[in-house]
């Protein structure tokens, strides 16, 4: 006999988007160049490259089920390896490049914070689409994960800040300030 897990709300609706292939813009022409709030020469975060290794948008996966973001797989440009080393520098740590699982979204999502115009999740770091202004700060959280670094321990009650997932001193020296 087999039992049936309850399923949650969050859960049920990602195997709907899930089985129901969500439409995906492949193929449409990004006409609007790479954006960088510093102004530096970047490559582009787009899945228009060869070897992008999916046919349509994924969810995000392991990320929480507050945050169902549909991406789409890509593989990073070469560029981006340096760039990596740069931060990994930088912060005096090391990371894991290679175990990075690369993915862009069309738009920043909305949230009751504000927009988010990257996240990362486990090995995941996704990127707006044409947009890398924050690659270096998604890079560096990665870095933190994988040295393994923590934030303070919570007391009961008490949430964690933005200033608390965020060392000041390595993202405003490793990142740009983003």
């Amino acid at each position: 006999m087999h039992a049936i897990a309850p399923m949650s709300v969050p859960a049920a609706a990602a195997l709907l988007l899930l089985s129901a292939g969500v439409a995906s813009p492949r193929g449409q022409a990004h006409s609007e160049p790479c954006r960088s709030l510093l102004g530096q020469a970047v490559t582009c975060a787009d899945s228009n490259s060869p070897r992008v290794t999916a046919q349509r948008p994924l969810l995000a996966g392991d990320a929480p089920a507050f945050l169902f973001a549909a991406v789409q797989p890509i593989a990073a440009p070469e560029a981006w390896r340096p760039i990596y080393r740069e931060v990994e520098r930088c912060a005096a740590m090391v990371g894991d490049y290679e175990e990075i699982r690369w993915a862009v979204m069309e738009a920043p999502l909305q949230g009751p914070k504000g927009p988010t115009y990257g996240f990362n999740i486990g090995t995941r770091i996704v990127l707006v689409r044409q947009d890398t202004t924050y690659l270096r700060h998604e890079m560096l959280h990665h870095i933190l994960q994988v040295a393994g670094w923590q934030p303070r321990p919570l007391r009961p009650g008490e949430q964690y800040t933005v200033a608390d997932l965020h060392p000041i001193d390595l993202f405003g020296r490793c990142t740009g300030g983003s």
